[in-house]
């Protein structure tokens, strides 16, 4: 498989050992790219892109992506994926062995499960959602598309989480709650009632601070529709 890099920040440099290890010595890669970035924050032989004007050449050359970008970018997250499926790329799950995974009810595309982390049964995990280290996600939740659940965090039974949604680190989710989408919960916050689409809440216990209002730039996504 020949692998296109999309992101180039620290996250990147993790992810791609996490590769390595995993299917050692399968990958090749076709380029990293980030529109965003003058260079890369570490070291490697892969070649660095971050002119739009390249991504027609890396296309063209990769069969596979690995899509690096975590934090509250979730819809970013999900809709570049869509689109570079839809050009007949195939999305990279990284699975850390690591980790602990029982009997999921579903299993989505270009997850990425970091080392410690827990998803116990019956739970549906969505596409292109990220578990951070030591995060927990307890029986039966409903886990949408592009949701980031980071380091620490714990999401007790039953809970149900919107597409695009971030759970920060140490935060706590009780049993039977619905988050909805797009939401943000601020770091070591405990949720104990149901959140509205939109919000960002902080605090202990939860409270609503603000709308959410993601800065999500897709313009890039009109480029990659010349490749149609």
């Amino acid at each position: 498989m020949k692998i296109l890099i999309w992101g180039g920040k620290s996250n990147t440099n993790v992810l791609l050992k996490m590769l390595s290890d995993i299917h050692p010595g399968k990958a090749q890669f076709s380029g990293i790219f980030d529109p965003y970035i003058k260079e890369l924050s570490f070291k490697t032989n892969i070649k660095f892109f971050n002119k739009k004007k390249n991504l027609g050449d890396l296309i063209e050359k990769s069969t596979h992506f690995l899509l690096c970008i975590g934090g509250e970018h979730g819809y970013a997250r999900v809709k570049i994926a869509e689109k570079l499926e839809s050009l007949g790329l195939k999305p990279i799950s990284l699975i850390s062995k690591h980790s602990v995974i029982e009997d999921l009810k579903f299993k989505g595309s270009g997850i990425q499960i970091m080392p410690g982390a827990i998803i116990n049964k019956f739970t549906h995990v969505g596409d292109n959602s990220i578990f951070n280290t030591n995060s927990s996600v307890d029986h039966e939740c409903v886990i949408g598309d592009g949701v980031h659940i980071m380091g620490g965090a714990t999401v007790a039974g039953r809970v149900h989480i919107g597409h695009f949604s971030s759970i920060g680190t140490n935060a706590t989710i009780l049993p039977d709650i619905k988050i909805g989408q797009n939401v943000y919960i601020g770091a070591g916050s405990v949720v104990t009632k149901d959140i509205k689409n939109n919000s960002v809440i902080v605090g202990v216990p939860g409270k609503f601070l603000k709308k959410f209002k993601p800065k999500v730039d897709l313009s890039i996504l009109n480029t990659l529709s010349n490749f149609l």
